[in-house]
């Protein structure tokens, strides 16, 4: 994903019809994933595209990962544009299968593909945060609600298999849209947090063709990914958790138009140990949930 504006440190989490601004801002039609060519998007990459009706760029972010204690654990999600984004297309998961979902949404145990709902939205320069575990328990442990939770009601549960949880040693995490009708789907940020094992790390998916539910019957096929990002060189403890220190530029994320995400972006190509922290000079630090981390923040 092509974040074109840096973050500032404004907080919240609207929903269509509780607050002012949460406007929809996504129309859903067929995309055809890594040929966003549309011109009537929004300079920041929330508006409408002719890349099958998906916004040819997304702003969104992958911001913080915690894995652990169990209780504790969450995702959260920035917006770098100045303009509210409708999650009504995006999904969460922490399956190497994600990219399957139009064909087959199993995942393995304690995995779990989750789907924002209709009308959700995340303010300008906001964030939201996805607790693993049920609300009751995240805010005894942070003193401060969630803004979704995998335990209640509050996202759509695709599949979830078992309890779900963020493996301890390190966990793929994946943000993606698909419009529920296409073949394929559109990654939109991806992050290998911590040290995860081959089991719980990224699936190629390179090459891969599939027919999803859309009215033909004629296989569509995803691009070659560059599968160069990489894990992190240590895993964040239960004190602490890992965040997001730069947008993806700063890591070399391909934009060539030829990957699999929004305006053919590669978002298996970013180097992570450059735009995460983790590292001697970035050290993890204590979890922050609701708040912008403070290396984005301007």
């Amino acid at each position: 994903m092509r974040a074109r504006l840096l973050v500032a440190g404004t907080l919240g989490v609207c929903t269509l019809g509780l607050a002012a601004g949460c406007e929809r801002v996504l129309s859903i039609e067929d995309p055809v994933p890594g040929h966003g060519s549309g011109s009537d998007g929004g300079s920041d990459g929330s508006g409408g595209g002719s890349d099958g009706g998906l916004p040819v760029g997304s702003p969104l972010l992958l911001s913080e990962v915690v894995l652990s204690p169990n209780e504790a654990e969450m995702i959260e999600i920035v917006n770098t544009s100045n303009q509210p984004v409708d999650l009504s297309t995006y999904y969460l998961s922490d399956s190497g299968n994600y990219y399957k979902l139009p064909v087959d949404k199993s995942v393995e145990v304690t995995d779990f593909i989750v789907k924002f709902p209709n009308g959700a939205s995340i303010p300008g320069h906001g964030v939201i945060t996805v607790a693993i575990d049920n609300p009751v328990n995240f805010s005894t442990h942070y003193g401060v609600a969630p803004s979704y939770s995998l335990m209640d009601t509050s996202l759509e549960k695709i599949s979830i298999n078992g309890a779900a949880n963020l493996t301890n040693a390190g966990e793929l995490v994946v943000l993606f849209q698909w419009d529920g009708r296409s073949d394929l789907v559109r990654d939109v940020d991806i992050v290998l947090a911590g040290a995860p094992a081959a089991a719980n790390g990224l699936i190629s998916k390179s090459g891969v063709s599939q027919d999803g539910m859309d009215a033909d019957t004629t296989p569509s096929t995803y691009a070659a990914d560059k599968n160069s990002i990489h894990s992190q060189a240590s895993t964040p403890g239960s004190t602490v958790s890992t965040k997001r220190i730069a947008l993806e530029a700063a890591g070399g994320e391909s934009h060539d138009g030829t990957g699999n995400g929004q305006a053919g972006d590669d978002e298996t190509s970013e180097d992570t140990s450059l735009t995460w922290d983790g590292s001697v000079m970035s050290p993890f630090t204590a979890p922050t949930p609701g708040t912008v981390p403070a290396a984005l923040q301007p």
